[in-house]
C-alpha cells in the first residue's frame, strides 16, 4: 500500500472512533512508517507501523489487509508481527481495553501457519 492510501485508510478510520478512542489514538499515533520484520523463513517484510505502545507497535499488514499489534525489540524491526485483519478503532479500542484492565485482552497471533487455524489446532 502506498503511503497516501494508508494515511486516507487512517483518517477514514478515525472519523469512525469513539472520543475515547480518538483521544487515545492522537496520543499514541505516529506519521506511518515502513519497518522490517523478518519471518522464520528469512524473508524480509515491510510493514507499516502507525503508532507506538511500549513494546508493541500498531502496524498496518498488507498481506493481511488490516492493523494489529504487533511486538519490537528494537525501534524499526518487529519481532513478533501480529496477523490479525482488524480495524483501526479496534486496534485502539484494544489499547484502551489493556489500559484499563491491566492486562491484554486481545488474541495475541503471530505468522501464519498453513492448515492452522487459532482455537482449532492443525487440520
Amino acid at each position: 500500500m502506498k503511503e497516501t492510501a494508508l494515511w486516507d485508510l487512517i483518517n477514514e478510520r478515525r472519523e469512525r472512533m469513539s472520543f475515547a478512542q480518538r483521544r487515545l489514538w492522537d496520543t499514541i499515533s505516529i506519521d506511518p512508517e515502513q519497518w522490517i520484520h523478518r519471518t522464520s523463513a528469512g524473508a524480509d517484510l515491510h510493514i507499516w507501523v502507525v503508532a507506538l505502545i511500549g513494546r508493541t507497535v500498531i502496524s498496518y499488514n498488507d498481506l493481511e489487509h488490516g492493523f494489529d499489534r504487533s511486538n519490537f525489540v528494537r525501534y524499526g524491526e518487529i519481532t513478533q508481527l501480529g496477523w490479525g485483519q482488524s480495524d483501526l478503532e479496534i486496534a485502539v479500542q484494544d489499547v484502551l481495553n489493556e489500559l484499563e484492565f491491566g492486562r491484554r485482552t486481545a488474541p495475541n497471533v503471530s505468522e501464519p501457519k498453513p492448515e492452522t487455524y487459532p482455537g482449532q489446532g492443525s487440520r
